[in-house]
């Protein structure tokens, strides 16, 4: 079986509206989404946004990413997430993790990119508009 595509995708600073059609077609590619949340809080900012474009069947994953100020220190966290996605890609799903604003500006999806990126998966980054453009 062939492995799904890994996607990092911004969905911009808030507006539904604001979301690249890349990125729209991306999500609707998706087979698994990947909501990034916090310890402190229930649901996902950058699913709320991306809602509006939900195929009716997607599966939506929530994952605890911890804010800490040292990342090093402890991985344990991120590593879960890493093998949770692993499997769900080996099953030969498409998987997108939403971020907000752009993936590659102090996002969340660099670090999970950073983990996967020396894994044989394939991984395509869609830009966001960042909230001060």
């Amino acid at each position: 079986m062939k492995n799904g595509i890994f996607f990092g995708i911004g969905v911009g600073p808030g507006d539904p509206e604001l979301l690249t059609v890349k990125a729209i077609h991306a999500i609707r590619q998706a087979d698994v989404l990947i909501a990034p949340k916090t310890e402190k809080k229930d649901g996902s900012v950058a699913l709320s946004i991306a809602r509006p474009y939900l195929k009716p069947d997607v599966e939506i994953v929530y994952q605890v990413f911890p804010m800490v100020r040292d990342f090093a220190a402890d991985t344990s966290a991120w590593q879960e997430n890493k093998e949770e996605i692993l499997a769900l890609l080996r099953q030969g799903k498409n998987v997108a993790f939403l971020t907000l604003g752009d993936p590659m500006f102090f996002s969340t999806y660099i670090y999970i990119y950073r983990l996967l990126q020396h894994e044989d998966i394939a991984i395509e980054t869609i830009p966001g508009v960042p909230a001060f453009a």
